[in-house]
């Protein structure tokens, strides 16, 4: 329906209305749910306050006074002709809310100094003060200052001076130290928009020392392993190392039985295995059916130790450690290959009893 010249120039004077100016301009009639140009009277508009820990509620009251005439919640978070993800996001490209570069400079200078407990708290008294405007751009420039403790204190607590923690990691335990910061005092950082939540999976497997001692490898050192191996391979060897590999590498998971006279190079390929999937940050768990053969594999320990095989094996026993919950049921769901080496030197049952 094409509207009249009064409704055209209604519109038009609405379009250049804040929302805060739109009272004074027209009047809302209630039983037709219309706004009417104002004839006579007057009277001011005004927003409610809204303080800044109240999130986009906060952010949109300030675009609220800069943008004209909007018609829905996109058109008020719209900068340029882009539509922002957040109100928070349009007040920031229109230069109406800082860019925390301050902050972001308090804590690098204070980590010349301060410990990352010290920064964690730091941050968190600054998200509780809401002076930051963009939060997660802060978490993101600093996260590595606020972290810098963490594996200290981890291979303190865990009594493992070589363990290693991914960046992830890392984020994870720093971010729950600010969680339990920000609770102390009544907050979470679920009221902080875009801010990461600590993820307490990532980081559960660190109370099980047998998953801990299988990532603890220097990863740098394996990866320069690994391509020296590679170089030194035959082609052969190099056929059945990549065919294992892209079974792992694609998760199609599979059963492979790898055979030859001695000297062919059978460990040489469990060592080059090992090397690679350990550089990166996955868990490898090599076993062997004599102390002798484990001890050719690094980190390799027997079958029967490893996988709580009975002594006394027969076709009714069973793996009791290899339980739902355990921390050996733990590690063999974790681990992305198992090498079971001199494997015809096991009695069936062993493997009956593992399956």
């Amino acid at each position: 329906m094409a509207c009249n010249n009064s409704e055209q120039r209604d519109m038009q004077i609405a379009k250049e209305l804040l929302y805060s100016q739109f009272p004074t301009k027209f009047v809302w009639k209630k039983k037709e749910r219309h706004w009417s140009l104002r004839k006579k009277g007057f009277t001011i508009g005004r927003l409610v306050h809204v303080p800044p820990n109240c999130g986009e509620l906060y952010f949109m009251r300030i675009m609220l006074n800069h943008v004209k005439g909007p018609k829905c919640f996109e058109d008020i978070g719209t900068v340029d002709e882009y539509v922002c993800a957040t109100f928070r996001e349009a007040c920031y490209k229109l230069g109406l809310i800082g860019d925390d570069r301050e902050y972001i400079d308090a804590i690098k200078q204070a980590a010349d100094w301060g410990s990352g407990f010290y920064l964690r708290n730091l941050f968190s008294n600054l998200l509780q003060s809401g002076k930051l405007s963009m939060p997660t751009t802060v978490w993101e420039e600093t996260w590595q200052l606020l972290s810098d403790d963490i594996l200290y204190r981890q291979r303190k607590l865990l009594k493992n001076p070589a363990l290693q923690l991914t960046d992830e990691e890392l984020k994870n335990y720093a971010l729950m130290d600010i969680e339990n910061s920000l609770q102390l005092n009544g907050s979470s950082l679920t009221r902080f928009q875009g801010m990461p939540l600590p993820d307490s999976s990532t980081t559960a497997h660190h109370r099980n020392t047998l998953v801990m001692d299988a990532l603890s490898y220097d990863k740098k050192s394996l990866r320069e392993e690994n391509e020296r191996q590679l170089s030194s391979m035959t082609d052969e060897q190099r056929s059945v190392y990549n065919e294992i590999m892209d079974a792992v590498l694609k998760n199609r998971g599979g059963v492979f039985f790898v055979y030859g006279y001695g000297g062919t190079g059978k460990t040489f390929i469990w060592r080059s295995l090992c090397s690679r999937i350990r550089s990166k940050g996955e868990i490898f768990v090599a076993v062997a059916s004599s102390g002798i053969a484990a001890t050719l594999i690094p980190g390799g320990v027997t079958a029967h130790s490893r996988l709580s095989i009975p002594l006394n094996v027969n076709e009714d026993s069973t793996c009791s450690q290899i339980k739902p919950g355990s921390d050996l049921t733990e590690l063999l769901i974790r681990a992305k290959l198992i090498i079971w080496d001199e494997a015809p030197m096991t009695l069936k049952h062993s493997f009956e009893a593992v399956e």
